[in-house]
């Protein structure tokens, strides 16, 4: 069997409708440039009600399922397991399965590792709807309303059309210009990913807390970052840790402190410091793909 060029690693909770779209538009012929064959993706169903299914999927799509039924309520274990049986020489983590990729995602991150091949290739998310999902979900924003947008842009026909129905996530409120704190999908080379331990297991807040700062500091820290221009992920509404009303802000039931407080008290647990943000200046690497990409990667100041 030919190696894959990617390995794409996907955490997956309880989306039976979101996770069959991110993976259609992870592979070919979605994915453009990108030939079949060249790209796996291994699903980390990290303890999901109802278990992923290969059905889900088209027939002939490369798709393995690693059930986790130990990982709780974070999904650093199982993104680690999943990475472990990638076979690519790249991989790729996609740490919400309910994320879709614009058309160019996989090729445009490939050309850029061949460019730099230590590179921590990242991308800016987006959020499906008028507002990110924590605001629109109270003015009534809804999966039936996000059905009806992704059908009035006839997805998956133009996948770049995406960028007409969503709005820049908090974490990448600035733009390229600037490394965010975060991203939503990133490749790098296999063998660095797993040489610095991937995934801090030391986290165990809801949906991982701040696991996805600590990885974005420490694997993109001794080579060049690379963001990518023109491609993004698109969150699906499926009332995720910190996309419902309220967002971080908001209070878990029972709770008296919010979701940011526990946050910050499980990242001092997992790395024995306080976050502070890493403020690096990215190379940027892509191209306008569609009308709207100027102003959602490069708003203007506040």
């Amino acid at each position: 069997m030919t190696r894959p060029r990617l390995s794409i690693v996907v955490v997956a909770f309880d989306m039976a409708r979101e996770l069959p779209r991110t993976i259609r538009s992870l592979l070919p012929p979605y994915q453009t440039g990108i030939a079949p064959g060249e790209v796996e993706i291994i699903v980390a169903d990290n303890g999901s009600t109802d278990p992923v299914r290969a059905e889900w999927f088209d027939a002939d799509a490369p798709v393995t399922i690693l059930r986790v039924d130990d990982g709780g309520a974070s999904p650093c274990i199982a993104i680690n397991r999943a990475a472990a049986m990638a076979k690519g020489e790249r991989i790729a983590v996609a740490v919400d399965g309910a994320r879709m990729a614009s058309p160019g995602l996989v090729q445009g991150a490939l050309q850029a590792m061949a460019v730099h091949p230590d590179a921590f290739v990242a991308t800016l998310g987006f959020h499906l709807g008028p507002k990110v999902q924590q605001v629109s979900v109270a003015e009534g924003y809804t999966r039936a309303v996000e059905d009806g947008l992704l059908a009035g842009i006839g997805w998956p026909a133009d996948g770049y059309r995406l960028f007409e129905i969503c709005a820049l996530g908090e974490s990448y409120a600035e733009g390229a210009f600037r490394s965010p704190p975060e991203t939503t999908f990133f490749v790098m080379d296999r063998a660095r990913f797993l040489e610095r331990g991937g995934f801090n297991e030391g986290f165990r807040a809801l949906g991982g807390g701040f696991a996805n700062y600590d990885a974005f500091e420490r694997l993109s820290a001794d080579g060049p970052l690379v963001m990518l221009v023109g491609e993004g992920t698109f969150h699906q509404l499926h009332y995720g840790a910190t996309t419902q009303e309220g967002g971080i802000r908001r209070r878990l039931p029972g709770e008296e402190e919010a979701l940011a407080d526990a946050y910050h008290r499980d990242y001092r647990a997992a790395t024995g410091r306080d976050y502070v943000r890493t403020d690096r200046t990215p190379i940027l690497y892509g191209r306008v793909t569609h009308p709207r990409v100027r102003p959602l990667f490069f708003p203007p100041a506040a």
